[in-house]
């Protein structure tokens, strides 16, 4: 059963978006289908962030960028997993952007996940999954 006030966004990490959402219970939307609508109103929204080299948002998240500055997020529990185009870049990218939600009332859960773009491979093990994941899956799950 689909737990509908939580919402896991994704834009091109599609499979890891489904695993996340599975051990919620909570239901994905893409990126690019997502509206104001479903951000207000949902009560916790998983973020699968996708950044470019150089540190700019892909262009669909440079768009919900946009509609979450213009939807309300007070009181609304966050969690985000961050994928970067370059494995060199500190997260600088990814407090701005989590800064940004803050001041428009959002509540960041957990530390962020990182994990390479454009695969979002979380380097996985010989088994197929991930204790990154599944780690970071059981940290933020009590705040959602």
């Amino acid at each position: 059963m689909k737990h509908e006030s939580i919402v896991v966004v994704y834009d091109s990490c599609q499979a890891i978006a489904e695993e996340i959402a599975d051990k919620l219970g909570a239901e994905t939307v893409s990126v690019q289908s997502m509206n104001v609508r479903q951000i207000e109103n949902s009560q916790s929204l998983v973020l699968a962030v996708e950044f470019q080299d150089g540190g700019n948002l892909s262009p669909h998240w440079q768009y919900a960028s946009q509609m979450f500055r213009g939807a309300s997020l007070s009181g609304k529990n966050l969690a985000v997993m961050v994928a970067l185009g370059n494995r060199h870049d500190n997260g600088i990218y990814a407090d701005a952007f989590c800064h940004e939600l803050r001041e428009n009332g959002a509540h960041i859960v957990g530390d962020y996940l990182y994990a390479d773009a454009p695969t979002c491979d979380l380097n996985r093990s010989t088994s197929g999954r991930s204790n990154d994941l599944e780690n970071w899956i059981c940290a933020i799950s009590p705040n959602l």
